[in-house]
């Protein structure tokens, strides 16, 4: 009996077929997007943030912003997107599909006339026709036509009208001009930009209607998106939307100084807890010293000089001198609390490197800026979380 294996294994290992190789597969355009995206995800990861437009970083920068300027290839690449980076799709409601059924007899048919719930309400004796419809079947009709109605995105004929806006929102943001804050209904007005699963918006107008049933208003609007659609959706459904995981975008000047007070007033009773310390590595090493924004942040009850003056020989701090770049003294503040405070704020952006066979739990790639606002905002008790797509702390509960 042959043993197949074995003569298979034969043909293979003859010399004849040393030569033999499988034909070059030739790269496609779709393996370099995939392989661009890939790129720009593994950017993401190292640094926190997505490139921009800088000479170290313009090649990645353009392929990032070609991506975005094709719905084809944003959904080429959305089953890669581990990391969430890529805008999402904006979400429409579907019309059902309609179901199949038998044709009724005339008995069922009149059976389900006469058993409709729109008509339990029909008083005996009341004077309508055969075919007269009452007015609150007619009110109802209306509405569930209007709640079919979807409102789609479609390209903005006159986009270049608020290019410049978008410019400015995206720059005011990286500037910390303008700030992202948890999103609230009354922020939501004519001539106000939010952020809608990461891609910015603008409401441009606003038709309102009469108080729907909740006495709420509700009614068409205009909103323009930074890459260049429109959609005339209903205010309730973006407000909807928003509530998930929306922003509202507001500039610094309209906020309140309590809003950003970043202390708080000492008594006798406040006792010191300690220093909160941010330290920048001058490690040689060559992965940890190209990483841009990696800062430590930590918290000691004795002084910080003490602390670090070991530093090139723990692997906490690398096992590399450091340098202090900030520090705070707080009051009524545990280690403990604060420690975990900030790391679940920075989690997604921990460092993730070995040092002498020990993992450092306290180093994150983050600006310094984004650092000192969440230390401030910790201290003086502000509920707070960090949205990395744009570098923003954003206050849970702005008003």
């Amino acid at each position: 009996m042959i043993n197949w294996d074995i003569e298979l294994e034969k043909i293979f290992e003859d010399p004849l077929l040393a030569d033999v190789t499988a034909p070059r597969k030739r790269t496609t355009s779709s393996d370099r997007l995939v392989a661009g995206f890939q790129e720009i995800l593994a950017f993401y990861e190292t640094n926190g943030r997505l490139p921009e437009d800088t000479p170290a970083e313009a090649s990645l920068f353009h392929k990032w912003t070609g991506l975005l300027k094709s719905e084809k290839k944003i959904e080429r690449c959305r089953p890669l997107d581990d990391l969430g980076i890529l805008p999402q799709p904006v979400s429409t409601v579907e019309e059902p599909q309609a179901e199949y059924h038998r044709e009724l007899t005339e008995e069922e048919q009149l059976e389900a006339i006469l058993n409709d719930p729109l008509l339990a309400d029909i008083e005996d004796g009341a004077d309508l026709g055969l075919f007269d419809v009452p007015e609150y079947m007619r009110q109802r009709l209306e509405a569930r036509k209007e709640a079919e109605y979807v409102g789609k995105r479609s390209p903005c004929e006159d986009f270049g009208k608020y290019a410049d806006g978008f410019k400015e929102i995206q720059q005011g943001l990286k500037s910390g001009k303008y700030k992202l804050v948890k999103f609230s209904e009354p922020n939501l007005k004519v001539g106000r930009y939010f952020v809608e699963q990461g891609i910015i918006g603008y409401l441009a107008a606003f038709e309102q209607e009469a108080q729907n049933n909740l006495g709420r208003v509700d009614g068409r609007t205009r909103v323009i998106y930074e890459n260049g659609s429109e959609a005339d959706i209903k205010f309730r459904t973006i407000t909807k939307n928003l509530s998930v995981d929306g922003y509202s975008i507001m500039d610094c000047s309209e906020m309140t100084p309590k809003e950003f007070e970043q202390c708080f007033t000492l008594s006798d009773k406040d006792i010191e807890s300690g220093t909160i310390y941010v330290l920048r590595s001058k490690s040689s090493r060559p992965e940890i010293a190209a990483i841009k924004d990696l800062y430590k942040i930590g918290f000691t009850a004795t002084s910080v000089e003490s602390r670090i003056a070991n530093a090139k020989n723990e692997p906490t701090y690398l096992c590399a001198d450091v340098e202090v770049v900030a520090t705070w003294k707080v009051y009524n503040v545990k280690s403990s609390t604060f420690e975990a405070l900030i790391h679940k704020l920075f989690a997604p952006l921990q460092l993730q490197v070995t040092v002498d066979g020990r993992r450092p739990q306290e180093w994150f790639i983050v600006p310094l800026k984004v650092i000192n606002e969440a230390v401030n905002a910790i201290i003086s008790g502000k509920p707070i979380e960090y949205n990395p797509q744009f570098q923003q702390i954003i206050y849970l509960n702005q008003p």
